[in-house]
């Protein structure tokens, strides 16, 4: 669990020092990716969404993370992967809750990260908006 706390506390930070702020996008509509990030964040939120898709309850990846990888190739694409790799790692580590103090504690993580990440990569995401939106019924 501290791991994981770890990773996602970096990831915050990572998030806070770059200030970005993304623009507003009504729902429904399509989402089109923003300038390239560094190969290593893009990396880092294309894991944090694959990992939403496996733990977050309500939310879904977008074609959007699909097209995501492709921006990338070479010694960028390497460091790309080398990166979602590791945050997916941290976010399945979490999802087993083998390190969690307990049902509550793993449940608090969950929703702790499923949060911060719909904040970050959601529709209105701060860092990189629309690689995962609600799912709808």
């Amino acid at each position: 669990m501290k791991r994981f706390v770890a990773a996602i506390t970096a990831t915050l930070a990572a998030a806070i020092a770059a200030g970005a702020e993304a623009p507003s996008t009504p729902a429904g509509t399509a989402v089109t990716l923003p300038a390239p990030l560094p190969p290593r964040e893009a990396g880092a939120r294309y894991g944090q969404a694959l990992g939403v898709a496996l733990i977050c309850y309500g939310l879904r990846t977008t074609p959007a993370l699909e097209r995501l990888p492709s921006q990338y190739t070479g010694d960028a694409r390497t460091e790309f992967d080398s990166e979602s790799e590791k945050v997916l790692a941290a976010w399945r580590e979490a999802g087993s809750c083998k390190k969690a103090g307990g049902p509550n504690a793993c449940r608090l993580v969950h929703a702790w990260s499923c949060r911060a990440a719909l904040n970050e990569i959601g529709p209105e995401g701060a860092i990189l908006p629309g690689l995962v939106e609600q799912k709808t019924p």
